[in-house]
């Protein structure tokens, strides 16, 4: 049987002091069948000139205005085309072996709709590696309770989801905000039917800089008020995730969005 093809998605804006590292990750990995499908959001700097450098060993789109990484991700999966999917980050970094240690995995686990990994952060400027805790966690299996009670634990660039369990939750990201919640909300609606697994390798790298979009939000944003109404979102549309938790889960989860 031949392998699967494995769709990556990457939405891109003003990314140029990273983009390229990034793609290469992607390009050199183990795994060779592959496409790597981006979204480029209205760019102004040099990202343009960078990915038309990589001519038919990516798939374009370029906007010609700016509407967010969520939209350019919802985006990007609508021209992806393979049975297997990854989520990459414009400014992150992939072990060579990330795909195929993923795809092996689902390959032998057909009840898992999603996987993910252990992930490094690490400082732009100097390349040290910093102390990240949320890189390292260990819930697999059923995980709808520990999603809604910790949060977004899953490091959405160390994923891979099958594009089954991705269309029975929607077939379509959350586009509400400009550029946060698209992944925890997915990774919720994988797990209401799927189990989740997870690899305890580090097999991404998470780049911290001045430009972060994550530092930017957490910078303007109530982050207690946001999660508190989206998990209110999440359980008045899936009603059956509340009805999973026991009397001690439903009450850890009002403490945590309280």
């Amino acid at each position: 049987m031949s392998d699967p093809l494995v769709s990556v998605i990457m939405a891109s804006h003003n990314a140029a002091p990273f983009i390229g590292e990034a793609i290469d990750s992607v390009l050199g990995q183990s795994y060779g069948d592959l496409e790597l499908v981006v979204v480029d959001d209205c760019s102004t700097d040099g990202t343009a000139d960078i990915l038309a450098g990589y001519g038919d060993r990516i798939r374009l789109k370029r906007k010609d205005r700016r509407e967010g990484p969520c939209r350019a991700r919802n985006e990007a999966l609508q021209l992806t085309r393979g049975s297997l999917i990854c989520w990459a980050d414009h400014d992150d970094i992939w072990l060579p072996a990330k795909v195929e240690e993923q795809v092996r995995l689902l390959e032998a686990r057909p009840e898992v709709g999603l996987v993910y990994s252990y992930f490094d952060a690490f400082e732009s400027d100097t390349g040290t590696t910093l102390d990240w805790p949320d890189g390292r966690r260990d819930f697999e299996g059923d995980v709808i309770t520990e999603l809604l009670t910790i949060g977004c634990f899953i490091g959405s660039i160390t994923t891979m989801f099958r594009r089954t369990a991705y269309n029975q939750g929607g077939g379509r990201l959350r586009e509400r905000d400009f550029s946060i919640g698209d992944d925890y909300w997915l990774w919720l609606t994988i797990a209401l039917d799927w189990q989740v697994a997870r690899i305890p390798r580090v097999l991404a790298r998470y780049r911290r800089h001045a430009g972060n979009e994550s530092a930017r939000v957490a910078e303007q944003l109530d982050f207690r008020r946001w999660r508190a109404d989206f998990v209110d979102e999440f359980l008045r549309e899936h009603p059956e995730a509340k009805r999973r938790l026991n009397w001690r889960e439903r009450r850890a989860l009002r403490a945590a969005v309280r």
